[in-house]
């Protein structure tokens, strides 16, 4: 059985998440994560794939399961890790792996620890079904993140560092007026919708598409959409950066006087509150953003992610708009999207949800 905490503020938490590498251009984020919960518990025991490849904070204990030994070796180091720090934590916090929930399950039982899976994405397979049977509550960003029904789900925000993604005064906007739209060259992201739209446009501007081919999985996509560029005549105003460090991407979000996101339905895209946390104005085609946009949604939200002739005209709109139009209405939605989705609240909550469920 696990030993218990003698005070109700000095949880010890073990964490299973994928790598600690703030220079990684899609996980980076969990540093931040991991050092806005040390901050608030007695300790946390941390285990990665590989090597943590950055300090950690004095309280965070870290191992990896060697990856690239081979599934069963990784398996093994992962069931051995956990068999030592099961009985020193409260609750187990698996993130975003399904298979960490399960594959911990048994021993987890054993030690009376009490699982927490976060999971923000809309694929459903037999593995999410498994990792949701054997944990005691889902933690997700929006009711809208996580593809099943369930009791057990609990929207909490998104968790993003907003004294780190904010408007910076020193970087004046590019001219002329840069869109932006950061994400994975891939189909469900509509990349070919911006384009399109940008055909349309009668006003000066220029488009970034920021972000990589993971995998070379959607290759044929990402030069699908450059040869869109030539066909339609823009390709000299189109740029593509390619897969960028997150301090990378953070100035080209400061330096943009709009962004696009054009995620499907299911998938909340935290690209989308970033752009907003730094006082962009943001063009969204997710519903799932009409609570925060509110009042702005009519100005800033398309039908559907395809919908090329609703994202020209709102993009006109904004790059008509007086500049002091387009800095209010960002500071207003900075400020709906700090109070629903900053990493401080998401770590309070977090911890609560872990008092919660800790037996």
């Amino acid at each position: 059985m696990a030993a218990r905490r003698a005070e109700a503020d000095a949880m010890r938490i073990g964490m299973v998440t994928q790598q600690a590498d703030p220079s990684d251009s899609v996980l980076g984020f969990t540093v931040a994560w991991i050092e806005a919960l040390a901050a608030r518990l007695e300790s946390l025991s941390l285990i990665t794939l590989t090597a943590a490849r950055c300090a950690l904070p004095s309280n965070v204990q870290a191992d990896h399961m060697a990856k690239g030994s081979g599934k069963v070796r990784m398996a093994l180091r992962y069931w051995s890790i956990l068999q030592r720090i099961l009985p020193q934590v409260d609750v187990l916090f698996c993130h975003m792996v399904p298979r960490y929930a399960w594959l911990a399950a048994p021993l987890a039982r054993w030690h009376n620890v009490p699982i927490v899976l976060w999971y923000v994405h809309r694929h459903l397979g037999i593995e999410l079904r498994a990792a949701l049977a054997v944990s005691r509550a889902i933690a997700t960003a929006d009711l809208s993140s996580f593809p099943l029904r369930s009791p057990k789900v609990r929207p909490l925000g998104h968790g993003i560092d907003t004294s780190r993604f904010k408007p910076d005064p020193r970087l004046p906007l590019d001219a002329p007026p840069l869109i932006v739209q950061v994400g994975r060259l891939s189909p469900i992201k509509h990349q070919a919708t911006l384009i399109r739209a940008s055909a349309k446009l009668t006003l000066p501007h220029q488009i970034a598409l920021i972000g990589g081919v993971p995998g070379n999985h959607d290759a044929a996509y990402a030069q699908q959409l450059r040869q869109l560029a030539v066909d339609l005549g823009i390709a000299e105003r189109v740029r593509f950066t390619g897969a960028l460090s997150p301090a990378e991407v953070l100035s080209w979000y400061q330096r943009a006087t709009i962004a696009v996101n054009l995620s499907p339905k299911g998938l909340f895209d935290k690209a989308a509150l970033e752009s907003m946390l730094c006082g962009v104005p943001t063009v969204v085609s997710n519903a799932a953003f009409d609570r925060l946009l509110a009042e702005r949604a009519q100005q800033l939200r398309i039908g559907a992610p395809d919908d090329v002739d609703g994202l020209a005209q709102r993009l006109e709109a904004l790059l008509r708009a007086e500049p002091a139009e387009r800095q209010a209405l960002g500071a207003a939605l900075r400020a709906g999207a700090s109070s629903a989705h900053s990493l401080d609240g998401l770590a309070d909550r977090l911890v609560a949800l872990f008092e919660e469920v800790s037996p």
